[in-house]
C-alpha cells in the first residue's frame, strides 16, 4: 500500500492545494514502512489538475489530509484515492499514528 500526505517541510500541510510536495510511503502487508519517496508538486498544485492522477500513477490508494476542498473527495475516489481527513502534525507522527490505527482496524 502506498500512502500520500501533503508536505511543507516536515509538517503535514494543511492545504492540500497549495503544498509544495506529498511524501510517499510504502507500507508492506505488516503496515511497516517499508520506502519514502518525495514527489514535487506543479506550481498551484490542486486536485483539479494532475495531482490525483499522478498519485495514482504512482500506487497511491490513500491519502492522509487536514482538509480536503469540496471536490477533491470525488476526484480522488475516481483515481482509486481514499482520503481521510482531520490529520495534523510532523508528517513521521501523522504516518505513525495511521498505522496504529490500521493495525487495529485489522485485528
Amino acid at each position: 500500500m502506498k500512502i500520500a500526505v501533503p508536505t511543507s517541510g516536515k509538517i503535514l500541510d494543511e492545504f492540500m492545494n497549495s503544498c509544495e510536495v506529498f511524501t510517499i510511503f510504502t507500507v508492506d502487508e505488516t503496515n511497516n514502512i517499508v520506502d519514502t519517496e518525495i514527489i514535487c508538486t506543479p506550481e498551484g498544485c490542486d486536485c483539479k489538475n494532475n495531482i490525483p492522477l499522478t498519485l495514482q500513477q504512482k500506487g497511491v490508494t490513500v491519502v492522509l489530509a487536514y482538509k480536503l476542498p469540496d471536490y477533491a473527495d470525488n476526484i480522488c475516489k475516481q483515481h482509486g484515492i481514499r482520503d481521510y481527513q482531520g490529520y495534523s502534525g510532523v508528517v513521521s507522527e501523522v504516518i505513525d499514528n495511521y498505522l496504529v490505527w490500521l493495525k487495529r482496524e485489522n485485528t
